[in-house]
């Protein structure tokens, strides 16, 4: 199989892979990679070890093929987006066989599908992301044609025609749901706390937590900045809620303003090519990098959920 519409562009393409096995997937990867490797582009797989021992098998070692693990878990998406300009700068051509998305992290993981666009957006690398088929609802699925430029059908791949520009995508998409902790009786409730009560009090709780030192001071880091942003670009009253469980502390930080308008908000690093807006802001971005955020925008308001929990694997 030739990616048609792929193979030979210059620019940053973005294809999906929908796959319902690993044969499927292999046949796909195969004659991407032998196309690299031929063309002598230097070529990036970042698979599961089954997949890679599968491919290997076909197409053999060369000094243009790359093969390290896939992420097993999502992680931080903000980490992501980081990592990725550095990382593609050597290849031509890249797989990644995506890990199972839990529900819970959909909402911030399409945000990195589709900012990803504007991230690599000077890349001339052709970045084919793998999904099973089998753990995604339809709705992941429309969310995934939205945010890629290219689907793979076939013998092929053909332009999507249910591609959003990525503003346009995470403006539709900016709301995150509710988590379920959130509809429980937090065990702390402040209302229009200072930025330093909010650190001490979440320093606190988060003590008599399982949770690592370094996970606690990036969330008392990230409670600092969002009850220093709602006091001073937000409408009062401010209001601090806390939930702590054995393996996650849990704050929300709502005021009666309207929140952040900027759709990219904490996706890319603050910089004059990143607009002006609220995503431009330093301490939102290094919140994103270090814990996990969701944003919702009500009509009565604007809250941000920030989470600490033992780290897994962030940057894969």
């Amino acid at each position: 199989m030739t990616s048609s519409a792929a193979a030979g562009q210059r620019g940053f393409r973005h294809e999906l892979l929908l796959h319902h096995s690993i044969q499927e997937l292999v046949e796909f990867v195969v004659p991407m990679v032998r196309g690299g490797v031929v063309a002598q582009e230097p070529t990036l797989l970042l698979v599961r070890p089954e997949t890679a021992e599968a491919v290997l098998q076909q197409v053999g070692t060369s000094p243009y093929l790359t093969v390290q693990p896939a992420l097993a878990q999502p992680g931080r998406p903000a980490l992501h987006v980081r990592a990725a300009p550095q990382m593609l700068a050597s290849y031509a051509r890249v797989v990644h066989q995506e890990p199972v998305i839990p529900p819970s992290q959909w909402p911030e993981w399409r945000r990195l599908e589709a900012v990803l666009n504007l991230a690599l957006s000077g890349h001339d690398t052709w970045a084919v992301c793998a999904y099973d088929r089998s753990t995604l609802t339809d709705e992941m699925v429309a969310d995934l044609h939205a945010s890629h430029h290219l689907i793979a059908k076939g013998g092929g791949d053909q332009r999507s025609d249910r591609y959003q520009h990525p503003v346009d995508f995470l403006k539709q998409h900016r709301n995150s749901p509710l988590d379920p902790v959130e509809c429980t009786a937090p065990a702390v409730e402040l209302a229009d706390p200072s930025a330093a009560i909010a650190r001490a009090t979440v320093a606190g709780f988060a003590r008599h937590q399982r949770l690592p030192t370094a996970e606690i001071d990036n969330l008392v880091f990230a409670t600092h900045e969002a009850v220093t942003n709602a006091l001073v670009h937000g409408r009062p009253p401010t209001l601090l809620r806390l939930w702590a469980q054995p393996d996650r502390v849990t704050v929300t930080v709502t005021d009666s303003g309207a929140g952040p308008t900027d759709p990219l908000v904490g996706l890319l690093p603050p910089g004059p090519m990143n607009g002006p807006g609220p995503g431009s802001r330093l301490g939102l971005w290094l919140s994103h990098q270090l814990v996990d955020v969701a944003h919702r925008h009500d009509p009565d308001g604007y809250t941000i959920r920030l989470a600490a929990t033992h780290p897994v694997d962030h940057t894969g």
